[in-house]
C-alpha cells in the first residue's frame, strides 16, 4: 500500500489577471469546440504506519485536448485526449507512455454538472483513477453568473479507488469574485471551497482494508462569457486513514497538493 495510491489528482492555474470592463449578468454555458490545457500538480506528504514514517512527493504534468460537442439542448459531450503525461516521484519516474492517446468521454449539463462518464477500454488500473479525475475536469457552475453571486452544492456519489468503491460526499461553496482578463479573454473569476469525505472497504493486494478520507479544497477558476474554461488553481489538504482489517493496523497519510491548469487554446 503506497501513499500515491490514494492521491487525488486535482486540476486548476492562476493566470495574471488584468483590469477589465465589468461583465453584465448573462447566461453562460459551455461552448462547442476544442481547446488544449497544460496541467501541473505537485503533491507532498507523509505516511505513518507500524513500519515507521516516510515522506514522499509526486510531480505530475499533463497535456490534454478537450473537445466539446452539444448533441442536445441539455447535454454536452466532452472527449478528453491524454496527449502527454509525466510523473516523477521520490520513488522514481513512472513510465505511463502506454496511456498516451487514451480518450475519456464524459456527459455533462451545459453548466458542467456531471451526468455520467465512460471509462476507456482496457483493464489498466491507472485508467480507473484517471477517468475519475478527468470526469470532473470542467468545473460546474450556475448559468446566470454575476459579480458577488454565491451558491452552494452538495454531491453524493461513489468513486473507485484501487478497485474499491467508496461513498463520497462533496459540499462546495461558490462565489463570483469579480471580472478579469485571462490570455486576452474577458472572464468571470469564481472561487470554490469544498469539503470532501469518502469511506469504503474492499480488498487491495490481497488484503481486506477499510479507507476513510477527508479533503479540504480551495480553488479559483475562470470562465469566459462565451463558455470557455480558461483554467485556474487549486490547493488540496488531504488526510487518509487505511485500516488493514486482518491485522488491525493503521496507515495514515497526509498530503498537500497544489494544482494549476493553463488554457492553451
Amino acid at each position: 500500500m503506497t501513499a500515491r495510491s490514494f492521491a487525488l489528482p486535482a486540476t486548476l492555474l492562476l493566470l495574471a489577471p488584468l483590469a477589465a470592463a465589468p461583465l453584465r449578468a448573462q447566461r453562460v454555458e459551455y461552448s462547442a469546440g476544442t481547446m488544449r490545457y497544460r496541467l501541473s500538480t505537485l503533491t507532498k506528504g507523509s505516511q505513518t504506519s507500524p513500519m515507521g514514517n516516510q515522506d514522499f512527493s509526486v510531480d505530475a504534468k499533463q497535456l490534454l485536448t478537450v473537445n466539446l460537442v452539444r448533441p442536445a439542448k441539455d447535454t454536452v459531450v466532452a472527449t478528453v485526449t491524454l496527449d502527454s503525461l509525466d510523473i516523477a516521484s521520490s520513488q522514481g519516474k513512472q513510465d505511463l507512455s502506454r496511456l498516451l492517446g487514451t480518450k475519456f468521454v464524459t456527459y455533462l449539463s451545459p453548466t458542467g454538472k456531471l451526468y455520467s462518464s465512460k471509462a476507456p477500454d482496457g483493464a489498466d488500473p491507472v485508467l480507473t483513477q484517471v477517468t475519475e479525475s478527468v470526469s470532473r475536469f470542467l468545473p460546474s457552475y450556475r448559468s446566470n453568473l454575476r459579480s458577488g453571486m454565491t451558491w452552494a452544492d452538495t454531491v453524493s456519489d461513489k468513486v473507485n479507488q484501487q478497485g474499491m468503491e467508496l461513498n463520497r460526499t462533496v459540499v462546495s461553496d461558490y462565489k463570483v469574485l469579480g471580472d478579469t482578463t485571462v490570455s486576452g479573454e474577458k472572464a468571470y473569476k469564481v472561487s470554490r471551497v469544498s469539503k470532501v469525505k469518502a469511506a469504503g472497504s474492499g480488498t487491495t493486494q490481497g488484503q481486506p482494508i477499510a479507507v476513510e478520507s477527508a479533503t479540504t479544497s480551495d480553488a479559483v477558476f475562470f470562465l469566459s462569457p462565451k463558455g470557455l474554461y480558461l483554467g485556474g488553481r487549486q490547493n488540496d489538504d488531504i488526510d487518509v486513514k487505511v485500516t488493514i482489517l486482518a491485522q488491525g493496523a493503521e496507515i495514515n497519510v497526509k498530503q498537500k497538493a497544489t494544482s494549476t491548469i493553463e488554457a492553451l487554446h
